[in-house]
């Protein structure tokens, strides 16, 4: 997406970068797994943006995300 003449990543850029769906992203940010990415204004509308930096900590937050799981998982057998 491009802002401003900025070149900005998609939630579908996105996806491709975590290996995740777009549908999963969403999910993961509603659920507080992952932060809130930054949004900017585009028009009338505001719109969601995936910059290098926040995808570099949501990938973290994932990876926690998945070991605490499987910590989980284990203490619960």
């Amino acid at each position: 997406m491009i802002i401003n003449g900025v070149s900005y990543p998609t939630v579908e850029e996105a996806s491709r970068d975590l290996g995740l769906s777009a549908k999963t992203i969403y999910e993961h940010i509603r659920k507080g797994i992952i932060d809130e990415p930054p949004e900017m204004a585009q028009g009338v509308r505001t719109v969601r943006i995936f910059p290098p930096d926040y995808l570099a900590k949501a990938k973290q937050q994932i990876e926690e995300h998945r070991k605490q799981r499987k910590e989980q998982q284990r203490g619960g057998r």
